[in-house]
C-alpha cells in the first residue's frame, strides 16, 4: 500500500514539474533560420536566405524567448529592452531602443522547438524603416563550428 502511494505521489510530482516547463519554447542549440530583411532607405530588399545558426544560452530567456536587444546590438550600440510583455505561453512582445538611433517593436511566436521572430525597426525617428523576420526550425542538435551566430 505504501509503495503504491509513493508511486502515485512521484507520478504527480513529475507531472507538476513537466507542466511548469514552457510547452513551446526556443532552446539554445542549432537552428535552420530563414532571414528576410525588407528594403531600407535606398538599399533594396535582400532575398530571403537560410543558414544554420547557433543560438547560445545568452540569447534565450527562462521562458524560451530570445532577447531582441542582443540581436540588434550586433548592428547598433546601446540596445536595451524598454518594455516587454508576455502575451501568452507562446507569444511575447518587446519595445527595444538602441540609443537615439533606433526604436523597434518585436514579437516572437514559439511553436514547439521552433520560433518566428518579427522585428519592425524605425531608424532616425522613423525616417527609415526596416522589417526583419527570422523563421527558425530546430535542428535538434548542439551547435557546431559550422553554425554561425544569429545576428
Amino acid at each position: 500500500m505504501n509503495a503504491t502511494l509513493t508511486w502515485i505521489a512521484s507520478a504527480g510530482l513529475c507531472a507538476m514539474l513537466l507542466a511548469a516547463l514552457p510547452a513551446h519554447a526556443a532552446q539554445p542549440g542549432a537552428f535552420s533560420v530563414t532571414e528576410t530583411k525588407s528594403a531600407i532607405g535606398n538599399k533594396a530588399a535582400k532575398p530571403p536566405r537560410t543558414k544554420d545558426r547557433c543560438i547560445g544560452s545568452e540569447l534565450v530567456d527562462k521562458e524560451g524567448f530570445l532577447y531582441p536587444d542582443l540581436i540588434l546590438s550586433k548592428h547598433f550600440s546601446q540596445c536595451r529592452i524598454k518594455d516587454s510583455k508576455l502575451l501568452d505561453k507562446n507569444n511575447k512582445s518587446w519595445t527595444v531602443t538602441c540609443g537615439k538611433m533606433l526604436t523597434a517593436q518585436a514579437k516572437q511566436t514559439n511553436t514547439g522547438d521552433n520560433f518566428h521572430l518579427h522585428i519592425d525597426a524605425a531608424l532616425l525617428g522613423g525616417a527609415m524603416k526596416q522589417t526583419l523576420d527570422y523563421e527558425a526550425q530546430s535542428l535538434k542538435r548542439q551547435c557546431t563550428p559550422d553554425d554561425e551566430p544569429l545576428e
